[in-house]
């Protein structure tokens, strides 16, 4: 490998079926999470993500614009409450389980909403979370897939997400 950081792919289930040759990137020895999550109600989150091989390494991992926008926002208004990597605390719930039984209407809906036990005001109503909610969705579900791992995150450049 001559000194470059190998990097891991791992592909959800949806991408299988793409040709592995178009997928692969092996000058760069590159690792591309395509993730597409998708509600009962027919609207997804489409995401790229790209992880280092070592768990060590640190360049920690890097993602499509979309998502890393979601990050920021998310450590910015989510994070004190629900964990900076949204794994939960001892007052607010773990989003990557959460998210798991989430369709995108319940995630809007609870964002919207807010709730009562524990607190969570509506975030519908502040102008830097409810103009996110796509990236907020594409995050946590590359965290709820198990596609992008605990741990800081850096953009991509020039990716296109399909």
């Amino acid at each position: 490998m001559s000194g470059r950081i190998g990097l891991r792919r791992i592909v959800p289930a949806a991408f299988l079926a793409l040709p592995a040759a178009a997928a692969m990137d092996t000058d760069a020895a590159v690792a591309q999470n395509r993730g597409r999550s998708v509600g009962e109600d027919g609207s997804s989150a489409a995401y790229v993500v790209e992880c280092p091989e070592t768990e060590t390494s640190e360049a920690g991992c890097a993602a499509d614009v979309s998502t890393y926008v979601g990050w920021r926002v998310f450590e910015q208004y989510c994070a004190s409450c629900h964990g900076n990597d949204a794994e939960g605390s001892s007052f607010a719930p773990s989003l990557v389980h959460r998210l798991q039984r989430f369709d995108r209407r319940a995630f809007v809906r609870a964002l919207d909403e807010g709730y009562a036990v524990p607190v969570m005001r509506p975030w519908g109503e502040h102008p830097q979370v409810a103009r996110y909610y796509d990236e907020l969705w594409a995050y946590l579900s590359a965290r709820a897939n198990g596609d992008l791992p605990a741990g800081s995150l850096r953009p991509l450049r020039d990716v296109r997400v399909r």
